[in-house]
């Protein structure tokens, strides 16, 4: 789990003002709940559509915040506008944990045959901290210019567009078939970079792109559960119906006894 981090000056932004009063307050309960739910999930600022249904969430407040840019509408789902500048992604979560995994594996061999008995530390010594903070808690704050070197600014990461022949790491392979194993990966590798490459303008420029393709993954995987839920079609139902009312005895689906009768007369 990381924290969902929020500006202190969200609520006097230049992109919060451009939603209609009457929206405003609905449009960012609605945003918030979504930052939180990517925060749990970890899914670098995929909203699936399914989710905001969950919510309560409405077309109206969805198109709001598309409109003034907070999110981005995606074909079945909605992204949050440049998440990776201001929230930490699934792949830092994941290097941060292991690296604190690893300073904790450390510490504890190096305090093995460290005791706290009050006796010991009669010099008035102490035993080593910890030295691995919680990585699910990361700083809310963004790093301060002052806190540079004089003369010197932190280079802002710039985002690139995917070229047609760029693929996933093998980690990233192996992560999506047990998160989306219905899921053909290799067919769904191509429409990504299909689509994507086919993205005019910002649209089609990503801070991450290893993010994003496990995005992807993840949310045919929503598909194909969904369409394995999907009710049967109206037309399919209004069918059944009438083969039940007018379907011959000669067990042809949809036939009718007045025109069967005349059929070879």
């Amino acid at each position: 789990m990381a924290w969902f981090k929020v500006d202190d000056k969200l609520h006097a932004s230049r992109k919060v003002m451009k939603i209609p009063r009457r929206h405003r307050l609905a449009a960012l309960g609605l945003w918030t709940i979504a930052g939180s739910w990517c925060a749990d999930q970890e899914t670098d600022g995929v909203v699936p559509d399914y989710m905001i249904e969950e919510w309560g969430g409405t077309t109206l407040l969805v198109n709001q915040l598309v409109t003034v840019g907070l999110w981005l509408q995606l074909e079945d789902s909605t992204e949050f506008h440049n998440w990776e500048e201001y929230q930490p992604t699934k792949e830092q979560l994941d290097v941060a944990r292991k690296k604190n995994a690893e300073k904790l594996r450390n510490w504890r061999e190096r305090n093995r045959d460290v005791t706290t008995d009050v006796t010991e530390l009669q010099d008035g010594s102490k035993p080593d901290s910890n030295p691995a903070p919680d990585p699910t808690r990361p700083n809310p704050t963004r790093p301060l210019k002052n806190s540079l070197p004089e003369g010197r600014e932190s280079p802002a990461k710039r985002g690139t567009r995917l070229s047609e022949d760029w693929v996933p790491t093998s980690e990233s392979v192996q992560k999506m078939r047990e998160d989306a194993p219905d899921v053909d990966t290799r067919a769904e590798h191509a429409a990504f970079v299909d689509y994507w490459i086919a993205q005019p303008g910002q649209k089609g420029v990503k801070l991450n792109w290893e993010a994003t393709w496990r995005n992807w993954m993840r949310r045919k995987q929503g598909d194909v559960k969904r369409a394995s839920r999907r009710p049967v079609a109206k037309a399919d139902q209004n069918a059944a119906e009438y083969d039940r009312l007018y379907g011959g005895g000669d067990g042809r689906a949809g036939s009718v006894p007045a025109l069967d009768a005349g059929v070879g007369a």
